[in-house]
């Protein structure tokens, strides 16, 4: 990502001569130069002033993968999350189904331990846990990753000027969960709504939103056409909040089309003076048949946009989902566990070389129900959504 390079500057001093040090006079009469302090000095100065612009560049580092954080403990019932959400008796879905909270057997005052210290070990905990049993659960490895309530979710979107899903159809379906946490509606939260006659509004419910081919034609694709068509349809589903901009571009393959790096270059440039930074969350794999080279050329592609943009630019790489027991046989050889595994490995230390955060998606989906053996539906999106969305509490304002 683009950070602007902190400015260090040093007027030099006039020289002075300090007691003790010989006079010219004295070198003069040893035949030797007469000695320059002020030149000295000003080595001095300069060598200290780049120790400390590489110090100030080190913070600046583009991962910012170790700093500390405290996150509060949460004293919210879990259980009651999607009890406001429109499609919750509908859709069958409780929050129990797809997230269990830690334990809070500690002091009050020792309860923020629970979760993840740092932005670093909340990646790792995320792409490295497990369940204990086909579709329950997932448990993070080592600590917890938090569920936020969509007031926190807006609070922490407020800390960026935009958020930029870049991705094939693996994220455009995380996307879709996303909107369906901002808009608190797992029915139709998807979707355009106002696209929708009623026979469709029936048809493209709940799960349906991802899974029918018809209903994906309708899938929400950036926030801002959200509004001011939702408004004007007779059934409204508005976002809790929508301060902020967000958009999915879908890709498949590297370099990617002239206008979609157009359309990432106005994100990047909609408010100039902004100090907030624009998030990415980018991810390829199924669409190139996990073809490594694509990858990384994808990453260099998107990466070398934003850092000319002298912007502060977070990137997210997110790994592809394991392969359902569904998969059709043909797939197997080119897009079976074996393939996703070593490319979630190999593409993790690609990302993380440039200085990339990434977080895998595999053991997350190993154990999880697929309807075709490549995507997922809701209990699975709508945590790798939040998932995302713990990602961006991490991450600094400014």
């Amino acid at each position: 990502m683009a950070y602007p390079f902190p400015r260090f500057s040093s007027a030099p001093q006039t020289p002075q001569f300090l007691k003790g040090e010989e006079s010219p006079e004295s070198w003069q009469s040893r035949g030797l130069d007469k000695p320059r302090p002020h030149a000295t000095r000003w080595l001095i100065a300069s060598v200290l002033a780049a120790v400390t612009f590489l110090a100030l560049l080190t913070m600046s580092f583009r991962s910012h993968r170790h700093q500390t954080d405290r996150i509060p403990f949460s004293k919210s019932d879990i259980d009651d999350f999607f009890n406001h959400f429109e499609g919750r008796q509908d859709c069958g879905i409780a929050s129990t189904d797809v997230y269990i909270p830690p334990l809070a057997t500690l002091p009050a005052d020792q309860k923020h331990s629970l979760y993840c210290p740092n932005r670093a070990k909340l990646l790792d905990a995320m792409t490295g846990g497990g369940r204990h049993g086909f579709d329950t659960p997932y448990f993070p490895l080592g600590c917890h990753f938090r569920w936020y309530s969509t007031t926190e979710i807006c609070m922490i979107l407020d800390r960026f000027d935009s958020i930029v899903f870049l991705g094939d159809d693996t994220l455009r379906h995380i996307y879709a969960a996303f909107n369906m946490l901002l808009r608190e509606n797992i029915a139709l939260g998807a979707l355009k709504q106002w696209e929708l006659k009623e026979s469709e509004r029936e048809a493209c419910r709940c799960e349906n939103q991802l899974t029918r081919p018809e209903c994906r034609l309708h899938l929400v694709v950036d926030s801002q056409s959200v509004s001011p068509n939702d408004a004007t349809s007779g059934h409204s589903s508005p976002y809790f909040c929508n301060r902020t901009p967000h958009i999915f571009i879908p890709i498949d393959r590297s370099p990617a089309a002239a206008d979609l790096h157009t359309s990432f270059s106005s994100i990047l440039h909609r408010e100039p003076d902004s100090y907030k930074p624009i998030a990415v969350i980018h991810s390829l794999s199924l669409a190139t048949s996990l073809a490594w080279d694509t990858a990384t050329s994808s990453m260099d592609e998107w990466v070398t946009i934003a850092d000319n943009s002298l912007k502060n630019v977070p990137f997210l790489w997110l790994g592809p989902n394991a392969a359902g027991h569904l998969k059709p046989p043909s797939q197997i050889l080119s897009q079976g566990n074996n393939a996703l595994w070593h490319y979630t490995i190999e593409m993790a230390k690609e990302a993380q070389d440039r200085q990339l955060d990434a977080l895998g998606m595999y053991n997350f989906t190993l154990q999880a129900g697929s309807w075709d053996g490549s995507y997922y539906g809701q209990k699975v999106v709508l945590v790798q959504a939040m998932m995302i969305i713990n990602w961006l509490s991490r991450l600094e304002s400014t």
